[in-house]
Parts: C-alpha cells; sequence; structure tokens
C-alpha cells in the first residue's frame, strides 16, 4: 500500500477518539487518559453515541457526522460488528487514518460469512483512509508527546522504532526497555494488519532521520516481495534486528502449508531476513543485547576477541561461550604477552584469555587495555571485573572507561553481578560503552553484531560472473510447455536430464530400459559395472523422500558386475517397488555406468517453491546415511556466486567437502555454480515448481547430476527479490563514432568496471555528479552502486567492447532513487569525459524517462549545479521544468511523466513541491 497518510497517523494534529467513556474499564477510556496524561498537544475529540457533553473534560459529539472539525487521526474502540460501519463513515467524513484498536475481529464474522476484519479492509480500500490495526495496543510518538495506546506505561523519546505484532508481548518490551533506559523515536503494534502493514511501516522509518534503529517482532509475513524490497532499504541505512516466533509447527499461529522437501518454516524465515540484511536474534532479551553493540560499538575490523577478567573463572565462560557460537580467540602478539608478563604474576597462562588477578587494580586494568591496544592482532575486547573486597568497582568503571578513549578497540563490558555494580554499568551507559551481568550474553551480544556485519556484506558483495546469464534455452522452454500443454505436471526422467544438460549442468550417461532382458542387453555390450534404479511414476517427482516418509525405499543396486546380478537385482527392486508404491505405475530401468566418487561426498541440491516465498534454492547432504531434511538449507533466488557459497557453507556436507576432497576449493566452486544454475532456472522458466538432484557427485571436470526430477505447476513462480531485468537491454549506435553501445540495467558483476569508469573521469565531471571532489571510490562504495534492488530503484548503464579488445567498459551511466509509493523519482546521470558530443547522456535519459512513465511514477526531479551548461541544455531539451533554488544554492528539474489519479498523490506531490 504504500507510506500514503502515514504523515497523518505518526504526526496527527488532531485526534478523534471513538467509543471512549469515563467508565474504568472502557478501552477508548483508557486510550484518552493515556492519551491526555502524555501530554499530546493536539486537538482532541470523542464521538459517543449516549450523547455525552464530554469524557474526562474533551468534548463529545454523539456521531462522525456531527464533528465540528476532521481530525487527522481516528480511534475506534467500539463494539466489534460496529467497526466497519464506523470506517466508512470516518473515510467518508475526510479521515486519513484510524488506529483499530477493537480485539476479536478475527474470529466474529459478518454477513458475508468472513471475519469482520476483512469488511474493515474493504471500507477502508474503498473510502482511502488507512487504518492501522485491527487488535492493536495502538501508536507511541514519545518526541511528540503521543501515546495513543492502552499501556500500561509510556514510553520514553529515543532513536529506536519498535513494531509488533502482539499487544501483550509489547506492554513487556515497554517494561524492559525503560528499565534498560532505551527510549523509541516510534512504536507501536500491527494487530491484524488488514491494511497498514509491516512493509509499509518499515518504508516510512527508513526514510525518517530521526530514527537510527528498527526492531521487529514478527509472527508471520503476508507480502514477502513488498516486505523484502522494503527490509532491503532500511537495513542498507540503519541495523534492523527481528524476532521472529512461532518457529516449530506446534507454536504457529496461523497453518502453513510446507513447501516439498523441508519439516519446517523456520529457516524459509531464516533465508528471507538473512538476505534483507536483518539480524534475527532469538528473544527479546538478545534483541536488546544486539541493538546496546550494534548502536554503540564500531564496526568490526576483525572478528576475534581478546577477553581480561579479574579471575580464571569469568573468562573460561567467556570463552566456552565463544567457541559455542562459532567465534574466535584472538592471538596475541609475543610483543604483547611480554609487556603484560611484567603486569602479571609469574603463574600467568601468557595467552588469551588474560587473567588479570582477582587483586587487579584500576591501574592494572587501564595498562592492560593500552597493552591491547598496540597490538594489530586485537581489535575487539571484552573487559570483566567480578566483585572483590580489594577494589571498588566503579573506580575499575571509570579506569577502564578512560582508557579507552583515543584507541581504535572495540571494548565492551560485563560487570558481573547485580546490587554492587549498578553504579559501574551506568557509567559504562553514560561514556556509549556496551555492558552486561552475564559473560554468556556479553559473548552472544558480540556475534549478533559480528552475523550482522556478515549479512550486511552479503548485500555489497561483488559477485563472480562464471556463465553466461543471457545464453539460449528456449529449447528448455519448448520442452515445459510441451509437458504442460499434454497435461503433465511432471517431467520424465529423460527429459529432466534435458533441461539440466541445456544449462551446462553435466549428468551420468544413462541408458533406458523397458524390462531386464534389455538391461542385460546393455551390459552385454558395454561389459562394465553397471548401477541399476527402478523408475516408476513416483520417482519421478522430486523429493520423492520428504513426499512419502519411506526413507527405507532402495531404488538403485550399484556395481553390478555380471548377468545373474543384474537379474537379482532387477527382481530385488521390483520387490521393494510393489511393497512400497503398489500405487505407482511403473516405468522402467535406468541403467548407468558405476561411477567412482570420494566416499561419503554426496549432494542433495534444487528448487522448491513457498506459497508466500516463492522459489527456493535448496543444499544438503545426499545419502540413506543422513538425515538429508536436517541438514537442507535454503537461499533465495536469484544467486550468485557469493550467495552460493554462502549457502553452501551452512551445511554439514560443506565441512566434509574441505576435510576430504582431493581438490576442496575446485569442487566448492563447482557446487556454488550448479546452485547459481539451478537460481537460473527457476527464474528462466518459472513453471518449474520443483527440482532435485540427488545425488549430485563429482568428476575431473568438476560436479554431475546421478539423478534428477522435475515438477511443474501452470501457475508461474516469482522470486520475491527481482532478478535481473534482460527485457530492458537495447542496443543503440552513436551517430558520431558509430561505435555500438549496449544500454542495460547494472549487474553486480559490473562493480569493476564501475569503478574503473568513475576513477578516470576528470574533477569537473565528478564534481558535476556529485557536487563536491572526489579522489577516491573505494569497492565498498561501487558495490552500493552496482548492488541495486530493481523494484526500488534502476540504474542503466552503458557498456561497449574496450578498444584494446580485452572486455567491456562503462561509458555512462544513469540511476533513479523511486519512493515507496512510486509517486517521485530522483535521477542522476554521467557520462565518460571521451563521450561527451555523442548524444550517450541523451539516449540513457530518454531510456529512463521511457521506463520510468511505464512504471507509472508520476514525476521524475533532479538537481543541477547552475554551471553545468551542458546538462540544464539537455534537460531543457527533454523537457524538463527548470527553476533556480536559492537555499540549496542548484537547479531543480522536474519532469511530469503521468498525471496524478487521486488527492492523495496531488497532495503529496504538492507539499513536496513547497
Amino acid at each position: 500500500m504504500g507510506t500514503r497518510y502515514l504523515e497523518s497517523l505518526f504526526n496527527p494534529t488532531s485526534i478523534v477518539v471513538l467509543g471512549a467513556s469515563e467508565r474504568a474499564d472502557s478501552l477508548g477510556g483508557m486510550v484518552l487518559r493515556n492519551l491526555m496524561g502524555g501530554g499530546y498537544p493536539g486537538r482532541l475529540l470523542v464521538v459517543n453515541q449516549n450523547d455525552y457533553d464530554d469524557v474526562h473534560g474533551v468534548p463529545c459529539v454523539k456521531k462522525v457526522s456531527r464533528m465540528p472539525f476532521t481530525p487527522d487521526l481516528a480511534i475506534v474502540c467500539t463494539p466489534p460488528d460496529t467497526v466497519p460501519k464506523m470506517i466508512r463513515r470516518l473515510g467518508e467524513a475526510g479521515v486519513r487514518t484510524a488506529i483499530v484498536m477493537t480485539g476479536g475481529m478475527s474470529r466474529e464474522h459478518s454477513k458475508t460469512g468472513q471475519p469482520l476484519m476483512f469488511s474493515v479492509r474493504e471500507a477502508a480500500r474503498e473510502t482511502g483512509i488507512r487504518v492501522l490495526g485491527p487488535n492493536t495496543i495502538g501508536l507511541m510518538v514519545p518526541a511528540r508527546s503521543l501515546n495513543a495506546t492502552y499501556a500500561h506505561m509510556g514510553a520514553i523519546p529515543g532513536k529506536v522504532a519498535f513494531i509488533g505484532q502482539s499487544g501483550t508481548i509489547a506492554s513487556s518490551v515497554i517494561d524492559w526497555a525503560f528499565a534498560r533506559g532505551v527510549g523509541f523515536s516510534y512504536f507501536l503494534t500491527l494487530g491484524d494488519g488488514m491494511d497498514i502493514d509491516l512493509d509499509d511501516l518499515i518504508d516510512y522509518l527508513a526514510q525518517d532521520s530521526k530514527t537510527r534503529a528498527i526492531l521487529l517482532h514478527i509472527e508471520h509475513i503476508p507480502n514477502a516481495r513488498r516486505f523484502m524490497s522494503a527490509v532491503r532499504v532500511a537495513s542498507r541505512t540503519k541495523p534492523v534486528i527481528a524476532v521472529k516466533s512461532g518457529r516449530v509447527p506446534e507454536s504457529e499461529w496461523l497453518p502453513y502449508e510446507l513447501p516439498a522437501g523441508l519439516y519446517r518454516t523456520d529457516p524459509i524465515f531464516d533465508a528471507v531476513l538473512q538476505r534483507a540484511g536483518v539480524l534475527r536474534v532469538d528473544g527479546l532479551g538478545q534483541m536488546f543485547d544486539a541493538l546496546e553493540t550494534l548502536t554503540r560499538m564500531r564496526p568490526l575490523r576483525r572478528e576475534s576477541l581478546a577477553i581480561m577478567a579479574n579471575g580464571v573463572g569469568p573468562g573460561v565462560l567467556a570463552v566456552d561461550r565463544l567457541a559455542h557460537s562459532g567465534g574466535q580467540l584472538a592471538s596475541l602478539s609475543q610483543d604483547t604477552i611480554e609487556e603484560l608478563a611484567q603486569l602479571l604474576p609469574q603463574y600467568w597462562t601468557r595467552r588469551n584469555p588474560i587473567d588479570l588477578n582477582y587483586d587487579a587494580s584500576p591501574e592494572l586494568y587501564a595498562r592492560a587495555i593500552k597493552i591491547l591496544a598496540r597490538d594489530p592482532e586485537v581489535s575487539n575486547v571484552l573487559v570483566m571485573y567480578a566483585p572483590s573486597l580489594t577494589e571498588d568497582s566503579l573506580q575499575i568503571a571509570d579506569a577502564v572507561v578512560e582508557a579507552v578513549k583515543g584507541t581504535r578497540l572495540n571494548v565492551f563490558t560485563c560487570w558481573l553481578g547485580q546490587s554492587t555494580v549498578m553504579d559501574a554499568r551506568d557509567e559504562f551507559y553514560r561514556a556509549g560503552i556496551p555492558s552486561f551481568f552475564a559473560p554468556e550474553k556479553a559473548v552472544k551480544a558480540f556475534m549478533q553484531h559480528i552475523n550482522h556485519q556478515r549479512v550486511q556484506r552479503l548485500l555489497t558483495e561483488t559477485p563472480e560472473s562464471f556463465t553466461d546469464h543471457f545464453a539460449d534455452h528456449s529449447r528448455t522452454r519448448k520442452l515445459i510447455l510441451r509437458a504442460l500443454k499434454a497435461g503433465r505436471r511432471h517431467l520424465s526422467n529423460r527429459e529432466a536430464r534435458e533441461v539440466l544438460r541445456d544449462y551446462g549442468v553435466a549428468t551420468i550417461d544413462t541408458h533406458y530400459c523397458d524390462d531386464m532382458e534389455e538391461v542385460i542387453e546393455v551390459f552385454s555390450v558395454e561389459r562394465r559395472p553397471v548401477n541399476v534404479t527402478l523408475i516408476h511414476e513416483a520417482s519421478c517427482h522430486p523429493f520423492l523422500e520428504q513426499r512419502t516418509g519411506r526413507g527405507r525405499y532402495k531404488a538403485t543396486d550399484h556395481d553390478l558386475n555380471s548377468e545373474a546380478a543384474i537379474m537379482d537385482a532387477c527382481r530385488s527392486l521390483m520387490e521393494e517397488y510393489r511393497r512400497h508404491f503398489p500405487e505407482s505405475g511403473f516405468i522402467g530401468f535406468a541403467v548407468q555406468h558405476a561411477y567412482q566418487h570420494v566416499g561419503g561426498i554426496a549432494f542433495s541440491v534444487g528448487i522448491t517453491r513457498d506459497a508466500n516465498f516463492g522459489p527456493l534454492v535448496v543444499c544438503g547432504a545426499a545419502g540413506a546415511q543422513i538425515n538429508v531434511a536436517t541438514d537442507r538449507q535454503i537461499a533465495l533466488p536469484p544467486l550468485n556466486m557469493v550467495l552460493a557459497r554462502e549457502l553452501l557453507r551452512r551445511t554439514y556436507m560443506f565441512k566434509l567437502l574441505q576435510e576430504y576432497s582431493f581438490r576442496p576449493e575446485e569442487d566448492i566452486r563447482a557446487v556454488s555454480e550448479t546452485l547459481v544454475t539451478l537460481s537460473q532456472i527457476v527464474i528462466d522458466i518459472p513453471e518449474i515448481k520443483g527440482l532435485e538432484i540427488s545425488p549430485l557427485l563429482f568428476n575431473e571436470q568438476g560436479t554431475v547430476a546421478v539423478d534428477v526430477a522435475i515438477d511443474l505447476s501452470e501457475q508461474p513462480g516469482r522470486p520475491i527479490i527481482q532478478p535481473y531485468p534482460r527485457e530492458l537491454e537495447e542496443w543503440i549506435m552513436l551517430p558520431k563514432s558509430g561505435r555500438r553501445v549496449i544500454i542495460r540495467p547494472v549487474l553486480a558483476e559490473d562493480e569493476p568496471a564501475h569503478r574503473v569508469f568513475h576513477q578516470k573521469q576528470s574533477p569537473e565531471s565528478i564534481r558535476y555528479r556529485f557536487f563536491q571532489f572526489r579522489k577516491h571510490f573505494s569497492r565498498e562504495d561501487v558495490a552500493q552502486m552496482v548492488q541495486i534492488d530493481y523494484d526500488r530503484e534502476m540504474v542503466f548503464i552503458a557498456n561497449a567492447p574496450r578498444e584494446d579488445g580485452e572486455g567491456e567498459e562503462t561509458l555512462g551511466t544513469v540511476r533513479v532513487w523511486t519512493d515507496a509509493d512510486n509517486l517521485r523519482c530522483e535521477f542522476a546521470v554521467m557520462v565518460d569525459d571521451k563521450m561527451k558530443g555523442e548524444g550517450l547522456g541523451a539516449a540513457l535519459m530518454q531510456k529512463m524517462i521511457d521506463y520510468c512513465r511505464a512504471r507509472g511514477t508520476v514525476e521524475m526531479v533532479g538537481n543541477v549545479l547552475p554551471d553545468n551548461r551542458p546538462m540544464l541544455q539537455l534537460a531543457e531539451h527533454l523537457g524538463f521544468e527548470v527553476t533556480y533554488n536559492r537555499e540549496e544554492e542548484v537547479m531543480d528539474l522536474r519532469l511530469v511523466l503521468n498525471e496524478p489519479e487521486k488527492e492523495w498523490q496531488r497532495e503529496r506531490l504538492g507539499a513536496a513541491s513547497h
């Protein structure tokens, strides 16, 4: 739905409460008292059918139609059956936003037979009013003295936004945060989320300068694509931390149909949040611990940790938790060890963790920190203290705070205990140093910081290109369409192998036989040991074991080297098939040469489809001796080599591959290439519902697929992350030089050429583009330019073969950023200095204008320096309205692409232009 009218929700100048009375148990009365008690400065009104003169001193009218003014926000606390009617009347009266606190609307039904909450959504859509809820605790904006909730206490102002889906959990979060001194910029819950949804709120908060971090409590994600797009934008600029409840089937609030090959939904949410750059934590306590480290600690230069304490015990506890969490201890340099040895007892262990002894003084703590600060191998330090009779905890805290100043270290502390260390913890809080009560919590928070940086790196990694993204696969496309036209919902084993071969995935040579006699004929010709597999209708579907639960079913006999052995094997396989799959039609036998591979290293890779999150790429172990489903890891397409390797790294089989493969790096690359190929297959052919290669083995050239099965669906499955829009590619001929140039959307693989493009431009061109002189563009800078979300932004680049014949070079680029409501986009364009006068800038701008107009964007805007005459002339040629902005000392450019269709669009654009 976007951010339409959300400003009226978060910053209302007037509020009406429907259903408030002075009864102690009146929901509306509680909300009204919180509004007044919080010091809300705006105008208040009550609507109550009992026709009171006032409620708690606030004027009251009997009906919505009698309101003396049109409020920005309505808070509805009336009985469930009245709410749809109230929403309709409020919308017709011109009220822009409403909070529906009434509960039970998911259980009570209307005359249409649907739950009442759907009638609320229908009324909102017909009248244009935005609705938060039903069944929400409400909204707090502490900095604006707005407490529009029925919560037992208010929140303190701060820089953190919290969005929840449960009112009772939200109440405990307020209590918890207050005790920790955490303040909020916004605090609200979605309730049933019938109109205003999670993605709408994230879009708003991503643009809010007063919000530095976003906390999410998620029970379900109704609109996966919108959520992914919104969160990816938000997480690039501020930390997003999420708790997802309902991790096991027994605790899921809404019934959820599992995708084929998976036995739990939780790994799907793991994959979604990781790909969105979100740090997922296990509970509310961890949420605030992670918030403390992410907002108070600097980015980590290393992932190792040095630990120091006034005793052995605390250090051992911290090391145990670090090892359990997959962290690593920092190695101390020899110089550091020698310096510390001069301060510590002779029996010191001379290694990390550092035991300062029980009587460690403030001076010793400070000197130890200074020594570690000089060690190039040490970046992060956990400083711990256990209360003792010999030293004062506050004095040691003061010494630590002073010692940390001016160092490059990331320091966080753990003052064990409670009653005697509170002053010390307050001192750390005032100094901006994270502090924790227990070693386990401190180390967990540190590891969360590491995990957050890892998922952030996945957003900006430059992938390695290994294959032609634009190869012609029309043959496979025709094969799929023929099968669907014939009414089939799966491919035969032979057809599935053809699909893989068409995409460059090697398969074991296979002979298909109708009966045992044909199998023996194949063997008599080859005279080599063979493997024989029985094929039946059910076996043509992927993830057979997970579908049927018949994990003991034997479909293949291996290393058969005589006719007698083959006959026995065929009979045995037929008996197995008839016992386990009597309803599945027999198709025949598949005969393959017996393959040699490193024992135990076999992968199951494939594609499955979730009803909400679309296609998923899966990877894990294969084999009868391994719990395949337990090792199965998930990633969202599209994948590149970096993302594919990260998916592979999470599997147990990755560790075996590293340890037992004769060439681990080559094999890791080969599996990653296969995963990227599967990702491309499901993007190119969205009718593929499921695909499983099991096992995937290795030969001299890379990976080889032994068996494959493919399911189809007439309903295409679209990835929730928009893949590369190939249809936007266009070749042009430059009129002056006759040079042939391709204009296409940017790919992450363009990072090296893009960096060279920026580095070779003149200082004047750089100033015109970035409004300042820049001498250096880091890999991270340029990676952010090319790693884009095609749903939210677009970058077209002009590429051509290099004159020396070595690859391609970037000659120009144009980009737009579009707001969440697709109202306005802002452009920036830059052309290589040597291409000036070729018309390339005009071609790029026209390409972008046409694209944005086709998307329905209402207007395009930009800023140009007054002395950038070539760009100003091009803008006038393209039809832009050009005006001088005295405040910013730039030229404002504006081009109407489409006429606004709705009043709110005209209002928003009008307000933005003033």
